[in-house]
């Protein structure tokens, strides 16, 4: 089966990086941002590089853009958790209608993100609050058998 050949990408890297930086401010998303540009994500990572010193202004204007798209999806929380969204409403198959679903879960995270004094998890131990319990992280490793491989015969 023969190939099918893509045409050349004529663009220069500067209006390469305008497409994505665009796009990245659109979506939030380097993935997303890369596949609309037409621009892989290895060449992408490439430019941030910090030794690639033709790429400054673009390493700079990456950072802006990240927060303009963090933004664009803040925004979409707040639309989903605040206006909510029209969901169809089925019956036997069929729409019969929508009805208006709101996200109480983005509601939380975005009262978190922005208060995070107030709405911070509070959990309390009974005991002492002069003597606070000490917590103690153990690291449990856990081997298994290779399951591909039948078990030996242990022979005693």
């Amino acid at each position: 089966m023969a190939q099918l050949k893509s045409k050349p990408d004529n663009r220069t890297d500067e209006q390469k990086q305008g497409d994505f930086l665009k796009r990245l401010e659109e979506y939030g998303s380097v993935t997303d941002a890369a596949k609309l540009s037409k621009v892989p994500r290895r060449t992408i990572y490439n430019w941030l590089e910090p030794t690639a010193t033709t790429h400054a202004e673009f390493r700079a204007q990456y950072k802006i853009s990240v927060k303009i798209g963090v933004q664009a999806l803040e925004d979409e929380a707040k639309r989903r958790a605040f206006k909510g969204v029209n969901e169809p409403l089925m019956h036997l198959g069929k729409k019969v209608g929508t009805v208006k679903k709101y996200s109480d879960t983005l509601l939380i995270f975005l009262l978190k993100a922005h208060d995070p004094e107030k709405y911070v998890e509070r959990i309390q131990h009974a005991g002492d609050p002069d003597k606070p319990i000490k917590h103690e992280v153990v690291k449990t490793i856990v081997q298994f058998r290779d399951m591909t491989k039948a078990p030996e015969d242990k022979q005693e």
